[in-house]
């Protein structure tokens, strides 16, 4: 009898782990003689955006337009460039991610300037300074002190030599402790030496990892209103590695948690083989079963911190920390006026306000740096031109309630088929189906076939789901016209998810109610501190009316609505939102704060009693 294994995803407690897990090695501080020095200290091959100083005008380059070295500049084509769009940064998110951008007039332009200077300092360490790479600095005169490089090493990579990663930072670490005694020695006070590794090669690897998936991130962070910097996520939390785990838990490229995975529908399970063993499938292991979750959750954030900026470290670092830091902004900050808003205070905070900020939190340099390099790390795309068709296309499937089928079934008429199918750049070094059916599906553990025939132990028996968890797998497009035509009816219909050239097209104008134009300006109105009981009020009302309107009609649309508002919900009904709002209250006093007016809405005295919060340390 065959004893399926354990249940892969056992309960955790909620309240205790971080939101956006951690990978092993995440960035630290070393402390030397009492005294902190601020390194980028890497302890395996993943990317962590780093610790740094700022150093004003230490590049002189167009933060928009950098490069990476020894790269061959790409073709001209008819098509739009990333800096082009209206969701690139530098346009969204105008000015803070604009250099060009007036600042004279601004009540903040010191802290817009030194922030710009932070952007610069990333810029460079993702276009420029490769993995080879240590720069030392001097904090109190922004003078570079040395810029050391492990050229043995890096002659061997360009010479074709396969580097672990890992190995190359320890000998950067190694260097790097002999560089700081160095300019300790000739007088540099330890605190004042700051120390930043490039991650160059790496961020161009990244990036050639998510060419099939790149045009979904940029279409959906569009759909979502978010600007581009999301679509850089997996480059700074995994260098786009979907099977890497956090020393928390945390897995996919995106870096979740299980217990949110599970709530937001990707799962694990495994599924039996023609000799009798088990296939173990994990979702988190498909760039496109994860991120949508990844996405929604981002937004969900952004609401509830109230601009995209905050909420791109909050995915990070934890919304309660950037709920403390907008506390600090409170009573630390000379710049706390009327006309504020929280995309300021973060500014404030990775700058002027660092110190204040990081000390007895855990927002330390690793969470300063990381928006910050998300825009290093888009900025290494260079003018890169955005392709029309996507690079993978596919169908996301799933079988009828109560069919069976094994795999070598459903693949056997695609096989006899007179056809030509697509199945993605993944699959084109690959010859057999079955072969490219496993290149389609990472998530399922299937082994290798030597002889190009379905193994034994890779005929799984596919069923609609199990135990309650959707059973999904990936065709290409015209896969199930063929089915169908071969007889094979076993593929529900209602189930399908296209990923083409539509896929995450804008809502039709008839789906946007008025219950979500009240709720973007109630997001409106949080970005200048409308952290208030009223606003927590109108928001739990809001959130009731997305519950009946996914009821009424379960669009995707009104799903992803529903998902968004409720963890933003989860969020305002935590202790660190109730100390925010306090402190809000206490700040404002008597200060007209330049916010939305928001439209009344009906009461309702039924609101649940149960509070879930996914607000981290």
């Amino acid at each position: 009898m065959r004893v399926p294994p354990p249940d892969p995803f056992p309960e955790a407690d909620e309240s205790s782990l971080p939101q956006a897990g951690r990978l092993i090695g995440r960035l630290s501080a070393v402390m030397l003689s009492a005294v902190t020095l601020l390194v980028l200290l890497i302890v395996g091959p993943q990317f962590h955006p780093g610790q740094s100083q700022i150093v004003p005008g230490l590049f002189p380059f167009n933060l928009a337009s950098s490069s990476a070295p020894d790269e061959a500049p790409t073709e001209e084509r008819a098509t739009p460039a990333l800096n082009d769009l209206s969701a690139h940064p530098s346009t969204k998110l105008s000015p803070y991610f604009t250099p060009s951008a007036p600042l004279a007039s601004m009540g903040n332009a010191a802290v817009l300037r030194d922030f710009h200077h932070l952007l610069r300092q990333y810029v460079h360490q993702q276009t420029q300074d490769s993995n080879f790479t240590i720069r030392v600095m001097d904090r109190r005169s922004n003078e570079v002190l040395e810029v050391f490089t492990l050229t043995e090493l890096q002659n061997d990579y360009r010479h074709g030599k396969n580097l672990d990663w890992e190995a190359v930072d320890e000998h950067r670490y190694e260097a790097m402790e002999r560089l700081v005694d160095k300019y300790e020695k000739r007088g540099v006070p330890l605190e004042d030496i700051t120390v930043r590794w490039g991650r160059a090669n790496q961020v161009r690897k990244a990036h050639e990892r998510d060419r099939a998936y790149q045009a979904y991130e940029r279409r959906l962070a569009e759909y979502l209103g978010l600007s581009l910097l999301a679509t850089e996520m997996g480059t700074v939390e995994t260098f786009n590695q979907d099977h890497l785990v956090s020393a928390a838990g945390a897995r996919s490229r995106y870096q979740m948690l299980p217990w949110i995975l599970r709530r937001s529908g990707v799962t694990e399970y495994s599924l039996p083989t023609e000799d009798e063993s088990w296939v173990r499938v994990r979702e988190e292991w498909h760039p496109l079963l994860v991120l949508e979750p990844a996405f929604l959750l981002l937004r969900g954030y952004v609401n509830a911190v109230g601009h995209e900026i905050p909420g791109l470290s909050a995915y990070h670092t934890g919304p309660g920390n950037i709920f403390k830091l907008y506390r600090h902004y409170y009573t630390s900050a000379e710049h706390f006026t009327r006309s504020s808003t929280v995309a300021d205070a973060y500014a404030w905070a990775v700058t002027d306000g660092f110190d204040t900020v990081s000390e007895g939190s855990t927002f330390g340099g690793d969470s300063r740096g990381y928006v910050p390099a998300l825009y290093g790390s888009l900025v290494a795309r260079g003018d890169q031109r955005i392709d029309p068709s996507p690079p993978l296309e596919a169908a996301r499937l799933q079988l009828d309630p109560g069919t069976t089928l094994t795999l070598r079934e459903l693949l056997a008429p695609l096989d006899a088929a007179d056809r030509t199918f697509d199945w993605g750049p993944a699959a084109d070094t690959v010859a057999s189906t079955y072969s490219r059916f496993r290149a389609l599906n990472p998530h399922f553990d299937l082994p290798p076939a030597s002889d190009g025939t379905i193994p034994a132990g890779g005929n799984v028996r596919l069923v609609s789901s199990v135990e309650g968890r959707a059973v999904q797998f990936f065709l290409p497009l015209r896969a199930p016209d063929v089915l169908r035509d071969a007889g094979v009816d076993a593929i529900d219909s209602t189930a399908t998810f296209r990923y083409d050239g539509s896929t995450y097209a804008p809502p039709a104008p008839s789906q946007v109610t008025r219950w979500d134009r009240r709720y973007e300006t109630l997001v409106e109105d949080i970005a200048h501190f409308g952290f208030t009981e009223e606003n927590r009020t109108h928001l739990l009302r809001l959130y009731e009316r997305f519950q009946t309107l996914a009821e009424q009609r379960p669009t995707r649309y009104r799903r992803r609505q529903l998902k968004i508002i409720s963890t933003h919900r989860r969020l305002w009904r935590s202790g660190p939102w109730e100390e925010l709002a306090e402190a809000t209250k206490r700040a404002t006093k008597g200060m007209k704060i330049e916010g939305h007016p928001l439209v009344a809405l009906p009461t309702n005295p039924s609101l649940p009693d149960s509070l879930q919060s996914d607000v981290d340390r």
